[in-house]
């Protein structure tokens, strides 16, 4: 009896610690970590970029969700950050609500607040829900949309920005059309697997940005690294973000930065895989 009464209680032991363990991951993952933003600074280096444009340093930030997951709370949290941040350009890179177009009329007050010059792309929540309600919103913004156009950021810079690849109708010659070929040209694309079409077409871009991943939202530990040094995985990706999911790449003469996106979707739980303000200077190759 005394035998049995000592694995009774180390089982229950077991369990117990299972279960505190299991409790604690749920409270990190569903209340800390998606709170918990993370300014990541990365150097790009562009041939062929200007001098005069070595050191611009481009904010982004991608995937905001607005929903009853995401707060404009935390939309203000965010542009403040980046207004702290003082970049020279800030890029927006879809995704605005989760599933009620509703939820954009919340984009308004904090892009009302962002301090330099800021770019958007539409991203395939947007046009899922109510593409003329969410754009309704940018517009009432200093934030330009952009839809297959480009605009010139910078003297040696544009920035063009593409329709939704996954739902929409992309047209990046038109975007890129009338562009300086001098120019260094910044791609805005909500999935980042586009970049294939990219190389594919051999457009004159040098840096495509991108979000719709999440990064995977959830990321365990691996045992082999992926094609970004990181020892983790994402069990889970959308569409048109499985090849490129998260940080920085470099693919033949072309490159790309998938940001993790600020809120979360469809689950309101982040682990391993934090909301993220992206700050990226450019440097000449």
């Amino acid at each position: 009896m005394l035998g049995f009464s000592l694995d009774r209680r180390k089982f229950l032991q077991m369990v117990g610690s299972a279960a505190l363990a299991g409790a604690a991951s749920l409270g990190y993952g569903g209340l800390l970590e998606p709170s918990w933003v993370e300014v990541v600074q990365t150097t790009i280096r562009l041939p062929g970029l200007a001098e005069l444009l070595s050191g611009v340093r481009i904010a982004q930030i991608s995937d905001v969700h607005l929903s009853r997951f995401t707060s404009v709370e935390k939309l203000i949290g965010a542009v403040n950050r980046i207004n702290q941040l003082q970049p020279d350009v800030v890029v927006l890179t879809g995704d605005y609500v989760g599933h009620e177009a509703r939820f954009a009329a919340g984009l308004i007050e904090p892009l009302r607040m962002l301090e330099p010059p800021a770019y958007a792309v539409f991203g395939n929540h947007d046009l899922w829900t109510d593409r003329d309600a969410v754009g309704a919103a940018l517009a009432e913004t200093p934030v330009t949309l952009l839809v297959n156009q480009s605009r010139e950021a910078a003297p040696g810079l544009v920035i063009a920005g593409l329709d939704d690849a996954w739902s929409g109708h992309p047209q990046p010659q038109l975007a890129l059309a009338g562009s300086p070929s001098d120019y260094t040209k910044i791609l805005l694309c909500h999935e980042p697997d586009y970049l294939d079409s990219v190389r594919r077409e051999s457009m004159p871009v040098a840096l495509q940005l991108s979000g719709h991943s999440h990064g995977g939202q959830v990321r365990l530990p691996s045992t082999r690294p992926d094609g970004n040094g990181l020892a983790t995985r994402a069990p889970l990706l959308p569409y048109m973000a499985t090849r490129y999911p998260i940080g920085h790449y470099r693919v033949g003469n072309h490159q790309l930065y998938t940001n993790r996106g600020l809120g979360v979707w469809p689950l309101p739980f982040r682990f391993n895989c934090r909301p993220e303000i992206a700050l990226l200077t450019l440097r000449p190759a």
